[in-house]
């Protein structure tokens, strides 16, 4: 059985095989006025400067918490055991590779890319600031978290309830459907009966 002292130990993408531990969490905000602060780790190289869990229910939600937010997290004892309190590798990830993102439009015709993505609860929905003009246009997507849902419509509905309906904004693809019919529209008017010759139009 574990030690009671736990430790969140992550593998950051930049230095994977440089172990860091969770320090403590900061409320991160872009200065935007009535935007929500979002919840980040910091971190530390140092164990002696972590979190230390004793109850290994809540180091295991804390755990599960992170792996939902996109980190690679795991829980070793002082010693470095571990990971520790893995589940059983017998239960599969659910992953579903078919689906692709889709414009989710709202009442006033405009909407939000809801983006499909796997989590270790399995499939699921996302809306990501990067996908966001409102976001995007300086940079501000960097600070700001993806929302998740289980349907690209709660998804899309979760985040304009969080960001507000300012984000939303009109389908990119919808100017070149448009175009497309009207191109169609005008090929058809364009058409000639089979038994009319061309020097016969007015």
């Amino acid at each position: 059985m574990p030690g009671d002292r736990l430790f969140l130990v992550f593998a950051l993408p930049n230095h994977p095989s440089l172990p860091v531990y969770l320090n403590r969490t900061a409320e991160i905000s872009d200065g935007t006025r009535g935007m929500v602060p979002v919840l980040r780790p910091v971190f530390d190289d140092d164990i002696e400067q972590s979190q230390v869990w004793t109850n290994a229910e809540f180091a295991i939600q804390a755990r599960d918490h992170w792996r939902g937010k996109g980190y690679s997290v795991a829980l070793r004892d002082r010693e470095g055991n571990g990971p520790l309190f893995e589940r059983e590798a017998t239960e599969a990830p659910r992953y579903d590779n078919s689906r692709s993102r889709r414009f989710v439009p709202f009442t006033n015709g405009l909407g939000l890319y809801a983006v499909p993505c796997n989590t270790p609860e399995g499939p699921r929905w996302s809306v990501r600031a990067i996908d966001t003009p409102w976001f995007t246009q300086d940079a501000r997507h960097t600070a700001v978290e993806s929302v998740f849902g289980n349907t690209p419509e709660e998804v899309a509905q979760k985040a304009a309830d969080v960001w507000g309906q300012q984000i939303l904004f009109r389908d990119p693809d919808a100017d070149a459907r448009e175009e497309q019919q009207r191109q169609l529209v005008e090929q058809e008017n364009n058409r000639l009966p089979a038994n009319l010759r061309p020097g016969d139009r007015r």
